[in-house]
């Protein structure tokens, strides 16, 4: 089989000094008819050495990296290199040379089905470790995984990455080696660790793999790598449920609700239910680990942890705090609406973790339209003030009727409460009579 490519690639190999390679993803996913990646070239030479016919941007000197461009098409070029690892399974390299053969350079990479080489000018493959077969066989190896995991801890959660989105198998050798090497993830900074757990959690996404990023979480469990990443999830393996509301214990639960949720959901359904453990331990129940829960994510998540933004951790606290509101579907509806109405902006995410979170018990069948979806829709459509600034007056108003300090705000959220409840009362001079009767009270 030979590649189509595009003509600055065709005319980078025809004027180099030295033969230009492709190699990794885009000939994997072109052999498998697989959306294309991103092409990258390599050759033994440095960028400087190329004599190209186009222009040559140095990216990142120590690692001889360079961008090739005519300025419409761009391609990312590295030389054949050595690269040396400290004793921890750091990300980087400590040292780097070059003047590697085509060989020496392919061991130094992680898996065999990404260490196939396309001669550009001769059109032929160069397979030094069997990528073809392994391909072919959809399989994901290592050519000596002790020496790619020790080398780099960053390869453990790749691995699960790369199987989940082409929905590979792992390759036996391959896989107790990650075991063993696990704890080399300690040395991996925290925002690595993130940004390949939001590609694995959305891995489905990547090549329409179904359930991929399922098969991602799952396979972090099934390699024990959970512990370095997010300690908390991994203290939920084995941890019994209520038989009558759970057909999982919690970590399985949990993945399950990844599983089920939308993309931009399965980072809180990971993590809704961390704080069972400690809450088993310490209580003998689980009642309030939605409350412990919402600050156990703000450590597992924020600076102490994996370093997502604020925004984010603050938003998925929440999620967890909320998501065991109104389990029970029994709260009355004025309170229903009050909760819609001042959480408004989080509901569409809250339904969906709460659906996920259902049906990931395996025990029940989830309703198609949520409560609270029932509610949001009628919020909308009768024009309720779903925050202070909505409402027909303000803080002016309030003090200009003579209430002032803090029960100013008490005021306003008497008044806001009041609206929630009927739309209609949102005038200026009927919540301006309102105002007159809550200075009354205050001063009785």
């Amino acid at each position: 089989m030979q590649l189509e490519l595009p003509p600055l690639l065709v005319k980078i190999a025809a004027t180099s000094a030295c033969p230009v390679y492709i190699v990794g993803g885009y000939i994997r996913n072109s052999l498998l008819g697989l959306p294309k990646s991103d092409i990258d070239i390599c050759g033994s030479l440095l960028p400087d050495n190329l004599n190209v016919d186009a222009k040559v941007v140095p990216v990142n000197k120590r690692l001889g990296t360079a961008i090739i461009t005519d300025g419409v098409e761009s391609y990312e070029y590295t030389p054949f290199r050595y690269e040396s690892y400290g004793s921890g399974g750091e990300h980087c390299p400590k040292q780097v040379s070059f003047g590697a053969s085509l060989y020496e350079d392919a061991r130094r990479r992680d898996f065999t089905a990404g260490s196939v080489y396309y001669d550009i000018k001769k059109k032929e493959f160069i397979d030094p470790y069997g990528g073809l077969n392994d391909i072919k066989n959809r399989t994901l190896r290592c050519v000596d995984p002790d020496f790619t995991f020790e080398d780099d801890g960053l390869r453990l959660m790749r691995l699960c990455r790369i199987a989940a989105e082409t929905g590979f198998e792992v390759d036996k050798s391959t896989a107790d080696a990650a075991k063993r090497n696990r704890a080399k993830l300690r040395d991996i900074s925290p925002e690595r660790k993130r940004q390949e757990l939001d590609k694995i959690l959305t891995a489905d996404l990547k090549y329409g793999v179904p359930e991929a990023h399922y098969r991602g979480v799952e396979l972090l469990k099934e390699l024990k790598l959970w512990e370095f990443i997010i300690k908390e999830v991994a203290d939920m393996d084995g941890v019994a449920q209520n038989p009558l509301y759970h057909k999982y214990d919690c970590l399985e639960h949990s993945l399950m609700a990844v599983r089920y949720a939308p993309p931009d959901i399965r980072l809180a359904a990971l993590v809704h239910d961390i704080a069972k453990p400690v809450c088993m331990k310490r209580d003998g129940n689980t009642y309030l680990h939605n409350i412990v829960g919402a600050e156990m994510v703000k450590k597992a998540l924020g600076q102490e942890g994996l370093k997502y933004p604020n925004a984010t951790v603050s938003r998925i606290s929440e999620l967890v705090r909320l998501h065991m509101y109104d389990m029970g579907g029994k709260t009355k509806g004025g309170k229903v609406k009050i909760f819609v109405a001042t959480h408004f902006e989080l509901i569409p995410d809250l339904v969906a973790l709460i659906k996920a979170d259902g049906k990931a018990t395996g025990q029940k069948d989830i309703a198609p339209v949520h409560r609270f979806e029932t509610v949001y829709d009628e919020i909308v459509k009768t024009h309720v003030p779903t925050s202070l600034n909505d409402l027909a007056v303000n803080g002016d108003d309030v003090v200009a009727a003579g209430i002032s300090g803090k029960d100013v705000a008490s005021a306003l959220g008497e008044l806001w409460r009041m609206c929630i409840l009927n739309p209609t009362l949102n005038d200026k001079q009927t919540l301006k009579e309102k105002i007159a009767f809550i200075k009354r009270k205050i001063k009785v």
